[in-house]
């Protein structure tokens, strides 16, 4: 007899108890099914939910103006004491003069300096009695941003001075926040400028005068101001979603550390904030907010006062919870190093010091708090930031006693670990020269496993710790070339991530930031082929057999393959490197360099090929046949070079037009011999070089006859 087709699971049967309360339901009469009755508020009592009958819970009546506001991007769950404030919406009218303006703030066609000040003080004219509307608002917020980070102190001075008094619930809204961290940032260089006397500025609007007063306060005075502002709510504050990274910005400008959201490891903001204003700002040397800044001295006392408010409110159990929640770990970061840095590395033996409630047994004796703690950040998303933080900025004694008893052992296994793997660089920078040895011992078998899975982030970094430590690469180099091959050419292919691979090969990296979410496989192909590739780099600067892997994988390509490399926007930094680095042997150099020849013209017209060619006039300094022949290729190409961007860059870098009109000169520039010493004199040649050291030699010869005469 047959047996009755019926589904195995929870989830199947789970299916079929929903489909038969579902027939069941169907077949009550529509007449006997309650019906759903409009809830009165006056005639229930507010506590009684459930009616007789109903089958939903009512909800309370919303404000009037929720609706607009929710366009507007305003976020309801504003404060820790359900207050909301809702500063108004901007007119149609002011939307579209705003998102202009945007608009050309974010094309940056001025004429001059002078031009661009003009415009943005007729924004913010125009903005005047706006300004906590438009820092609200869902499609000008951003407009705020660039303003901000293109005004001077005087008219930060100005916008700051209209968000005092508000800043409670700016610093929890979806997008003010983001205003008040820029503000922040861009008012942190002008704590220690004195403010200039109060008076009133006329401007003509219109016809009118209209008069816009200086601000009595100070931006130092300013910021205090804030700090009352917000006392009382840190604890909320720590992780809150949309306040934490104001608050990360603001812990910062107290100290006067740098505020600089461009840098990839900055922990104020998360990888997917946005970058508004900051296309333009200078290098790191003469950006104000990239450099550390003097405060003034109530900024200390205050910032003192406030991390211990911060962390006054929690026990020592949510304090530890902290540490792997994605909003509250950011701030703990700040936290522990500004304690750590700023106030020096003693203040961590206080017993009611952040790192010592977090820590608080030196030893890392097995099973004590401590060693749970630290064992439970170390495979966390979240929680090995704050390892990697916590291990940079520790006391050496605290170092050595959490390497020695917790980290040593397992050094192996850690760098195994995706999520580990981050914690073992920050150990392995902190090591000394004969620690470090014990340290690639236990690493250098796990290298093969890391190379397959392509994490290459361990044996970069151990091998940059063992050329500033002096310590032997050449385990590294013999498990390296296990790892990928020992044949040159396909070694190189793998390393290079040539052929023969597509996106599922790529293993997804680690991921636990604030707002950050998983990349698609193609994305993970480009930073895996990029990390491949520094890797390489970094191998052609370590001298002997590591180097020599890539300079053998190099020459035992074909033609087309070096094409091909040279071509490639991520595998031609190798080639450009090793065509430059002090580790390239002549005899490499040599070799290489005439594979080129006949393709110059088609690598100098391609974007990538056009840098490798500018690398073979340093390659060729010392085989200037090759470099003559080059050149003489070069210019039977000159129309086509002169047509290209990248063409002409070519051709003014190998100064072709010297090599046309004077050739001799161009001989000794490429030679070199046109270069001065710091003493302004023109180096010798080799032959000179010959000659003075053979008269040297006979002046000593004839020195020791005539003593020996004597």
């Amino acid at each position: 007899m047959p047996r009755e087709n019926q589904k195995r699971g929870r989830r199947a049967a789970d299916k079929a108890s929903k489909d038969a309360a579902k027939r069941k339901r169907d077949e009550v009469p529509e007449e006997t099914l309650p019906k759903r009755m409009k809830p009165s508020t006056d005639d229930e009592p507010a506590n009684d939910d459930f009616t007789q009958g109903a089958d939903y819970i009512a909800l309370d009546a919303e404000p009037a103006y929720d609706q607009q506001a929710e366009q507007e991007g305003f976020d309801q769950e504003n404060g820790n004491s359900g207050e909301t404030v809702f500063f108004g919406l901007l007119d149609p009218e002011e939307q579209e003069y705003f998102s202009r303006a945007s608009e050309v703030l974010e094309l940056n066609q001025f004429g001059d300096e002078e031009e661009r000040r003009v415009f943005i003080e007729s924004v913010y004219t125009e903005a005047r009695g706006k300004e906590l509307k438009i820092a609200c608002s869902q499609s000008c917020s951003r407009l705020m941003e660039k303003l901000i980070s293109l005004s001077d102190m005087r008219q930060i001075r100005r916008l700051f001075n209209k968000f005092i008094g508000h800043f409670l619930h700016l610093v929890q809204h979806r997008f003010a926040s983001h205003c008040c961290e820029t503000l922040f940032i861009n008012a942190a260089p002008g704590v220690t400028q004195k403010p200039s006397k109060p008076k009133t500025e006329k401007m003509e609007v219109d016809g009118e005068e209209d008069a816009e007063p200086e601000p009595e306060l100070s931006l130092a005075e300013m910021f205090m101001t804030v700090v009352e502002e917000l006392q009382g709510n840190w604890g909320y504050l720590l992780t809150e979603r949309f306040a934490s990274h104001t608050i990360r910005v603001l812990l910062l400008v107290l100290a006067g550390e740098p505020v600089d959201l461009s840098l990839s490891d900055s922990v104020v903001a998360s990888r997917k904030k946005e970058r508004l204003g900051l296309a333009n700002t200078d290098t790191p040397k003469e950006n104000p907010v990239a450099q550390k800044r003097s405060v003034p001295e109530t900024f200390e006392a205050t910032l003192k006062k406030v991390m211990k408010d911060m962390v006054s409110v929690l026990d020592d159990t949510y304090l530890r919870a902290l540490a792997t929640h994605p909003v509250g770990n950011p701030v703990l970061q700040v936290l522990v190093y500004l304690e750590l840095s700023h106030f020096g590395k003693s203040s961590a033996k206080d017993p009611k010091s952040i790192t010592r409630r977090l820590i608080p047994d030196e030893e890392f004796t097995e099973g004590s708090e401590s060693t749970i703690f630290v064992r439970g950040l170390l495979y966390d998303p979240v929680g090995s930031r704050l390892l990697e933080t916590i291990v940079k900025c520790l006391p050496g004694k605290l170092f050595k006693a959490l390497y020695k008893n917790l980290m040593r052992e397992q050094m192996g296994s850690l760098a195994r670990n995706i999520t580990a793997g981050y914690v073992v660089l920050r150990i392995l920078e902190r090591l000394g020269k004969d620690d470090l040895k014990e340290a690639v011992d236990l690493i250098v078998p796990q290298i093969s496993g890391l190379i397959e899975r392509s994490r290459l982030i361990v044996p970069k970094a151990l091998i940059e710790r063992c050329l500033i430590r002096g310590v032997d690469t050449a385990p590294i180099a013999r498990a390296l070339e296990a790892a990928y091959d020992r044949d040159p050419a396909r070694r190189l292919d793998k390393m290079l991530w040539l052929e023969g691979f597509s996106q599922d090969d790529v293993e997804q990296p680690r991921y636990g930031e604030e707002g950050t979410s998983a990349p698609n496989n193609q994305k993970a192909l480009a930073a895996a082929r990029l990390h491949s590739s520094l890797f390489a780099q970094t191998m052609l600067t370590a001298p002997g057999a590591l180097s020599g892997l890539v300079y053998s994988g190099l020459l035992a390509q074909s033609t087309e393959s070096l094409i091909k490399i040279a071509t490639d926007p991520t595998a031609s930094h190798v080639l450009q490197q090793a065509l430059t680095l002090p580790t390239s042997t002549t005899q490499f150099r040599r070799q290489l360099v005439t594979r080129f020849t006949g393709q110059l013209k088609d690598l100098a017209l391609d974007s990538s090929g056009s840098r490798v060619v500018d690398a073979l006039w340093q390659a060729t300094k010392d085989v200037f046949f090759v470099k003559e022949r080059m050149a003489q290729e070069l210019a039977q190409n000159e129309m086509a070079l002169r047509d290209s961007f990248v063409g002409r860059a070519v051709w003014r870098n190998w100064s072709m037009d010297l090599y046309k009109r004077r050739r001799g000169e161009w001989a000794a520039k490429a030679k070199g011999l046109d270069a001065v010493n710091s003493t302004g004199e023109r180096p010798k040649s080799r032959i000179e070089l010959a000659r003075a050291k053979f008269a040297a030699k006979a002046e000593e010869n004839a020195q020791k006859a005539s003593a020996t005469s004597s």
